[in-house]
């Protein structure tokens, strides 16, 4: 029995081997096979590249599936279809996809980093940081994982720490203008806009041609309260073909030629701002004031009537309108107009002020001084209802 029992034993060993080498050695002609396969994929892989590059989606995806059958194991084939899932909005599709990727490549950075846009669009700024996060550990010369990284902790409300982040790579990508914007722009969104004008000046002399740039160096002028070199370069802006359109850029100009004085020059901006965009009161607004430093009242008046058009709770225009009717000695009007500009604006003690001054200069001292104290209770060292409060008459 012992014997038999041996027998059968070496047998089934011998099977098993047999079955074994098979499996893990495949033959020269299936070896052979495999490797036309996977060149063929790679050649595939190719094409599908250049279909999804040029926009044909869906011959992309034919494509890429047939490269995926001849060589289900190529990263790059995996990755392709992570991005075309992602262009397509299918998120979940594009996860798996990415993952099988890392799962093939662990050292692979860019699926990481197509990984980290998922979570992006999902909203969820943690987990795509830490995709970032290894992207950028994997490939550390790629400059848009860093960037990443830095757009995921703003996401998280850790500016400043993506700006020291940013910082520290500024070394290591010293002519990349576009990390030199992204610190210029930061630097700017965190109050520091002295810091962001020779940050973003830098990244200009990099990219001359980046309006983009150019913009924010203009509003870092501006923030700065250098308005003449902030003129300057919005002027340049809108004198480009493809920026004239613009009305955010004309507004931030006018703003510029009234800091500077220059009146006329900031009626005309905001003027052709508001035939760029007719529907915003903001800016009819502007229109109105620099026309009000130019004395032309009755116009004036005619504007903000448009700005409350379109918006009849401004508080700022019916504050000015109201400005407007006491220039033009219409008190019980001016009231009204300041009333409504405080009932809009709490917080503001410059309205309750002039509810107080058209109090007193109809005889009311009692209730001027009551509207006085409201606007010193508001902000105590107000100096105009400091000056408003010591001059009232008790004894009118």
């Amino acid at each position: 029995m012992k014997i038999k029992a041996l027998v059968i034993a070496l047998v089934i060993a011998s099977l098993a081997g047999c079955q074994s080498s098979t499996t893990k050695t495949p033959t020269q002609k299936e070896q052979a096979v495999q490797q036309w396969n996977k060149t063929r994929a790679s050649v595939m892989g190719s094409l599908a590249k250049s279909q999804f590059e040029t926009g044909h989606l869906d011959k992309c995806e034919k494509t890429l599936g047939d490269a995926m059958r001849l060589d289900p194991q190529n990263a790059g084939l995996h990755i392709l279809a992570g991005r075309l899932a992602i262009e397509q909005g299918q998120l979940e599709v594009a996860q798996k996809e990415l993952a099988t990727a890392i799962q093939i490549n662990p050292k692979d950075a860019e699926a990481e980093y197509l990984s980290g846009i998922v979570y992006q669009r999902w909203q969820k700024p943690e987990l795509a940081y830490q995709c970032y996060e290894r992207a950028s550990q994997k490939l550390p010369t790629e400059a848009a994982y860093v960037l990443a990284k830095a757009e995921s902790l703003v996401a998280l409300g850790r500016s400043e720490e993506a700006l020291a982040l940013l910082q520290g790579e500024l070394d290591h990508f010293e002519h990349n203008p576009v990390l030199r914007h992204a610190v210029g722009k930061l630097q700017l969104d965190l109050g520091k806009p002295a810091e962001a004008i020779e940050t973003l000046r830098t990244a200009k002399l990099l990219a001359p041609e980046d309006t983009e740039v150019s913009e924010d160096l203009a509003m870092a002028y501006f923030e700065n309260h250098q308005y003449r070199p902030a003129a300057e370069a919005f002027q340049r802006l809108v004198s480009i073909e493809l920026q004239a359109n613009r009305p955010e850029l004309w507004v931030a100009l006018g703003e510029c030629q009234m800091q500077l004085g220059n009146f006329k020059e900031a009626r005309n901006t905001f003027d052709r701002a508001t035939q760029l965009n007719p529907s915003s009161s903001d800016t009819w607004l502007r229109l109105a004031k620099v026309t009000l430093q130019l004395g032309d009242i009755p116009r004036a008046r005619m504007i903000l009537q448009k700005a409350l058009s379109l918006d009849i709770a401004s508080a700022e225009a019916h504050l000015l309108l109201g400005y407007i009717s006491l220039r033009q000695d219409r008190l019980t009007e001016a009231l009204a107009e300041f009333q409504k500009s405080a009932a809009l604006d709490r917080a503001d003690p410059v309205s309750l002020c002039m509810v107080g001054y058209i109090m007193e200069k109809t005889g009311k001292p009692q209730q001027a001084i009551e509207y006085y104290a409201k606007a010193l209770k508001l902000k105590p060292n107000d100096e105009l209802a400091s000056h408003l409060m010591a001059s009232v008459d008790l004894s009118q």
